[in-house]
């Protein structure tokens, strides 16, 4: 009869696809104010623009990645992971990204609430 695999060889099997989220983001500012951090990445003023991406995208929008962290099945999603963060995950996606991940992990963010960024290879 046959055989199962090792447990280690089975979590690696490849059977998804994952895109990391990802969010269009701008923080609108005003002739007298220039400090906000994505109006200096962008390096103009941005007039308009959104927090959230609530509005149309526009040219002012940046996207920007959101990474998943995953502790046993427990997904914390972040903008900005620390170091710290990410050496305390299980394993993690960083945003803006896109992964081959196994059956498991898909478990994991499907039942999550990320099944949108999952589909079956």
């Amino acid at each position: 009869m046959g055989q199962t695999a090792p447990y280690h060889y089975r979590k690696k099997m490849m059977a998804y696809t994952l895109i990391t989220p990802w969010l269009n983001q701008t923080y609108g500012i005003d002739q007298s104010n220039y400090s906000t951090q994505y109006a200096r990445l962008a390096g103009k003023q941005f007039i308009g623009g959104t927090v959230d991406g609530n509005i149309p995208i526009s040219l002012t929008d940046i996207p920007r990645g959101v990474s998943l962290l995953i502790n046993g099945t427990t997904v914390t999603a972040t903008q900005t992971p620390s170091q710290d963060d990410l050496a305390a995950a299980n394993y993690y996606y960083l945003g803006g990204h896109e992964y081959t991940i196994s059956d498991y992990e898909a478990t994991v963010l499907i039942n999550a609430g990320y099944g949108d960024y999952v589909t079956p290879v």
